[in-house]
């Protein structure tokens, strides 16, 4: 045998330490069970988990909940038509790949919920196709949680439970049957952690360290990191498991190599830097690459963004019928439109001065722009620009659109736009002129000063003297008789970059008053990548956390883990048909029950450690502080930052943290099946134990799978009766 070379041996010495210095040293045991027993276990589950998604996948032949937008996206990259989204596009990229695959043109736009996929008889989307794919994606996902708990040294029987509890979850059943992006990020989420168990086996495998194997998990724990956040911005949670746990045992190598072999310190960081930070942002910014290489057409979404990012796009009347655009001038009577939606801004009918959104125009929602001098009559023909003062006068009533610094009964941070009568002008051209003042702020600094035209330009109209926008509050319509969105002063300057701040001038209304104006041709400009990236990069995070609209079917974090309460994601009123997204409601609360007894019995153990109690003894230990408390991190980075969150919350938000609970539980009660003893018990008693234990646990789990199947593929419709005895907790359903 040759001699080991310098590195070689210096590897192995490494492997050494970090096996000694990671105590988990049950993951390098030998598996409990036979190869073939495990290939079975693993095959009965996934064939389970196919057929409970694959089952009258056609059910319903209309669009549900979120295939709203996520087809339609599809059906934009087919046309190459620019659509803006919160979420990066590598799901919505597979989405179109299928689509192309599938020949389709993108024809159908996803318009509404509800909206039928026939046509005169016709197929008019390849929904099926779609749902089939996502389907078979979801079902990938059982074998990589079996594949998961059998490399952390797991029974067979415990793979296969563990599996199971995802395999007939009723969540995650309804979400992979349907054209979202979950499905993707579910699996690319148990993909990297399923990779970095392999690459963390390897690191504590004396003589593995830095070889061809540990080099291609720790890749492939980098790409999957990638696909994760690329999928959804959840995939900063993943993100964060595998950071803590990097962190940590880094933390372990220097304490042990600071004094001795930094050198190797040094290599071992470098390579994680380079495969877990850089490549993941390399392949993120890639899918950006192709994101923008197939959108090259201008689309109604672009106008969210800067003048310059629009004129990259290059305009195709085919596709979209933009209006004609028109250079504003001063005094010209104009209509103002919210830029992320078809609300108008307007007068109400009401003594009180009050400023309301509207979706129609009137003559209530004319207004005359005007120069900021009272009496500047030679800015007749003068061009209007972002980042200049004007003043707003209401055509229909006659008065000025003015801000005070009356707090109004809704949010703290917003006072009331109001609007003051020209009474000779003594009102709104002597103390209170500095209110009528608005600032036509430009978006971003790369198009100060530009032109402002009709039908492109976005602004923010901004008050100088409290230092406040106009803002347009959805959660407002509820202190209002009239139903209509109010517009107030946002005075959170912290927020000033949110989208219902963001206005556009939507029509010039004298336009044929021989002013001398024609439509302003569209200009095609280069705009440089990484520009671009940072631009919308930005609105994502910025659209994304206002996201905040109320919503019927919304719910807090603290209501996920037990499933208290679901979303309605499609019904049909003729044949009392629904679709409702809940969970296993057994092995929801089963799940969280679990996770609270691991948390309590850790406190007890930490703060109590000489006692007599004895929780923790060896086998049960290493698995309590190794593979449990990685997954135990893991279900609180995917589910307590929400709680920060101000954005809307539905209950698939918690499905990346109910996917990682499953292998907790089962590997949990694995380690408390054992009996504490002090050797892994892998005799055919343990077995029995193990195997009887998990029946008793997957009948009632089985059983609320078919209770609430009905509700969850549409079928077969339920009388009201047995609707209503399905109505636990907060659960609403129709039809009642």
């Amino acid at each position: 045998m040759p001699a080991m070379t310098t590195t070689e041996k210096e590897n192995n010495d490494i492997s050494l330490n970090c096996s000694e210095l990671n105590s988990v040293n049950i993951l390098n045991k030998e598996l409990p069970d036979s190869p073939t027993t495990y290939n079975l276990y693993c095959l009965l589950v996934t064939l389970i988990a196919l057929v409970v998604r694959l089952v009258k996948i056609s059910f319903p032949d209309a669009v549900v909940f979120d295939e709203v937008h996520f087809g339609k996206f599809a059906s934009y990259y087919l046309e190459r038509r620019f659509f803006f989204d919160v979420h990066p596009p590598l799901a919505k990229l597979f989405f179109a790949l299928i689509g192309y695959f599938a020949r389709y043109d993108g024809y159908f736009k996803f318009d509404s919920v509800g909206q039928s996929y026939i046509e005169g008889g016709d197929i008019v989307a390849p929904y099926v196709t779609y749902r089939v794919v996502n389907a078979l994606l979801g079902t990938l996902i059982v074998p990589l949680i079996f594949n998961s708990l059998k490399e952390l040294n797991c029974f067979a029987i415990t793979c296969a439970f563990g599996s199971l509890l995802f395999a007939l979850d009723n969540a995650q059943v309804c979400q992979t049957r349907f054209i979202f992006l979950d499905t993707l990020l579910l699996l690319s989420i148990i993909a990297t952690i399923y990779s970095y168990i392999r690459y963390y086996k390897c690191e504590i495998t004396p003589g593995k360290s830095f070889s061809k194997e540990w080099y291609i998990w720790l890749i492939q724990t980098g790409i999957y990191l990638s696909c994760a956040i690329s999928c959804k911005y959840v995939g900063v949670m993943t993100y964060a498991t595998i950071g803590i746990a990097v962190l940590y045992n880094l933390w372990q190598l220097f304490c042990q190599l600071r004094s001795t072999n930094m050198r190797i310190f040094i290599r071992y960081f470098l390579q994680k830097l380079n495969y877990l930070v850089m490549l993941p942002f390399l392949l993120y910014l890639f899918w950006f690459w192709i994101h923008f290489q197939i959108l090259i057409y201008d689309g109604e979404e672009s106008e969210i963004l800067s003048e310059t990012f629009q004129d990259s796009l290059i305009p195709n009347e085919d596709l979209f019928q933009r209006h004609d655009q028109y250079n504003v001038k001063f005094y010209d009577k104009i209509t103002i439109r919210h830029s992320f939606s078809e609300i108008f801004l307007g007068v109400g009918n009401d003594t009180n001065n009050t400023i309301l959104g509207t979706n129609t125009t009137s003559d209530m929602t004319v207004w005359q722009v005007l120069p900021e001098s009272q009496c500047d009559y030679s800015e007749w023909n003068s061009i209007l620009t972002l980042n200049t003062n004007v003043r707003f006068q209401n055509v229909y009533t006659g008065k000025y659109l003015t801000s005070n610094n009356m707090l109004d009964a809704s949010p703290e941070t917003h006072s009331e736009i109001t609007r003051f009568a020209l009474v000779d002008k003594d009102v709104a051209d002597t103390y209170m002129y500095e209110y009528t003042l608005f600032n036509l702020l430009s978006l971003r600094e790369i198009d100060f000063g530009h032109v402002v035209s009709s039908n492109k330009t976005t602004f923010k109209i901004f008050n100088p003297e409290l230092e406040c926008t106009l803002y347009m509050d959805n959660k407002a319509s509820s202190y209002l008789d009239v139903g209509k969105p109010l517009i107030m002063a946002n005075m959170d300057l912290e927020k000033i970059d949110f989208v219902y701040n963001n206005w556009k001038i939507d029509s010039i209304i004298d336009l044929d008053k021989g002013r001398g104006r024609e439509a302003t041709d569209r200009r095609f400009t280069q705009y440089p990548f990484f520009s671009k990236w940072s631009e919308l990069q930005n609105s994502m995070f910025m659209y994304n956390n206002d996201l905040s609209a109320e919503h019927n079917f919304a719910s807090q974090p603290s209501a996920w883990p037990l499933s208290i309460s679901g979303v309605l994601y499609w019904t049909r009123a003729e044949n009392r048909e629904q679709i409702y997204f809940i969970g296993n409601i057994i092995a929801w609360w089963f799940e969280t029950a679990t996770l609270l007894i691991y948390g309590m019995m850790v406190m007890v153990d930490i703060l109590l450690p000489n006692s007599a109690i004895g929780i923790f003894k060896d086998n049960s230990r290493e698995r309590m502080y190794g593979p449990l408390a990685f997954l135990f991190i893991g279900w609180a980075c995917h589910y307590f930052p929400f709680y920060l969150m101000e954005r809307q919350k539905f209950l698939h938000h918690y499905l990346p943290a109910q996917m990682i609970s499953c292998l907790f539980t089962a590997i949990f009660w694995e380690s408390l099946l054992q009996v504490n003893v002090t050797k892994p018990d892998n005799s055919s008693q343990t077995r029995r134990r193990l195997f009887s234990s998990y029946m008793f646990l997957l009948v009632p789990i089985l059983a609320c799978f078919v209770f609430y199947g009905p509700i969850i593929y549409g079928w077969p419709v339920l009388e009201p009766e047995q609707l209503q005895q399905r109505e636990w907790f907060d659960i609403d359903l129709n039809f009642t």
